[in-house]
């Protein structure tokens, strides 16, 4: 059956098939807009409110790096669809060869997405399948430089866990907690963000190819400064930290963010003024100074320091 409209929208093209929906571009019969059109497949066995789960999650961000909702509906047939935003460029994929990009606007664009990843956690929402090539740079398009506009995989924070791996490309950047079917929290979106900086960083997967492996077995990514000893070590460490397989050990994405902010304001600093800024964040587990009591021991070393 072929679609000539649904709803308010003139059906332009087909963009996509998955085993719960149909994809469209289409041009709405009076607002000089077009738009991605999402329609469930009559064959999903679904609830159509798990369809209408990407819509709903959409709903609730409010940021220029994720696209809008603008209605939804039912066809006659009962079957639910939606219209968002439809945002078009080329994607981080394009610029995953090492060279590609400057490297401070390798940083920004980290940033950017991470800015994105942080507002959609501060509200609950985990992404769950972020990629090079859903990740579309925007340029002067939009009020911001990137946009993701595919939350398909996307779930509340306190969703039920999911083992859901769409594909081998997904499979790349999933992370280990999400694999195994573990309870999984929004530092599984900043693992797959880590594995995009490291191929921006590198050209390669942190898990494929060359791997080391320690003394007990577990698989450990090439340090990301092996590959590129020429990046900033803030960079390359944070990059290290975000690819932890533990998910306790990788920072969250307001931490990934303010660090990259402030690493991509030094590195447009001049260098006369940038000398001798160094930021280091404190560990979840460090103790609170107010809490800390030197021992007797400590004063008497301070002591002999002053000898």
């Amino acid at each position: 059956m072929i679609l000539e409209q649904i709803g308010e929208y003139r059906i332009e093209r087909q963009l996509a098939r998955t085993r719960i929906c149909l994809e469209y571009v289409g041009q709405h019969l009076v607002l000089p807009r077009r738009a991605v059109v999402k329609l469930m497949t009559p064959t999903a066995e679904p609830l159509p409110a798990q369809m209408l789960r990407e819509a709903c999650l959409l709903e609730a961000l409010h940021h220029p790096g994720a696209v809008r909702v603008y209605e939804s509906g039912l066809l006659a047939d009962k079957r639910p669809w939606f219209a968002r935003e439809l945002v078009e460029g080329p994607t981080i994929a394009s610029n995953l060869a090492p060279g590609m990009a400057e490297r401070i606007d390798v940083i920004s664009l980290l940033r950017d997405v991470a800015d994105v990843l942080a507002h959609a956690h501060q509200r609950g929402v985990i992404h769950g399948n972020v990629r090079p090539d859903r990740i579309v740079m925007c340029g002067r398009s939009r009020e911001f430089p990137i946009c993701i506009p595919d939350w398909s995989e996307a779930r509340a924070h306190d969703a039920a866990s999911v083992r859901s791996i769409d594909s081998v490309a997904s499979w790349y950047y999933t992370a280990p907690e999400v694999a195994s079917g573990d309870s999984i929290d929004d530092r599984a979106d900043v693992f797959s963000l880590g594995v995009i900086a490291y191929r921006l960083l590198t050209g390669q997967l942190p898990f494929a190819g060359s791997m080391a492996h320690t003394s007990n077995g577990h698989i450990r990514h090439v340090p990301t400064e092996v590959h590129c000893p020429e990046a900033p070590r803030e960079l390359t460490g944070l990059v290290d930290q975000m690819l932890a397989l533990d998910h306790g050990d990788r920072p969250s994405a307001a931490d990934v963010h303010a660090d990259l902010a402030w690493l991509a304001h030094v590195i447009s600093m001049p260098a006369a003024s940038a000398t001798g800024l160094v930021r280091i964040r404190q560990p979840r587990w460090t103790p609170s100074l107010e809490l800390y009591e030197p021992s007797v021991d400590a004063d008497v070393a301070t002591e002999h320091e002053r000898d």
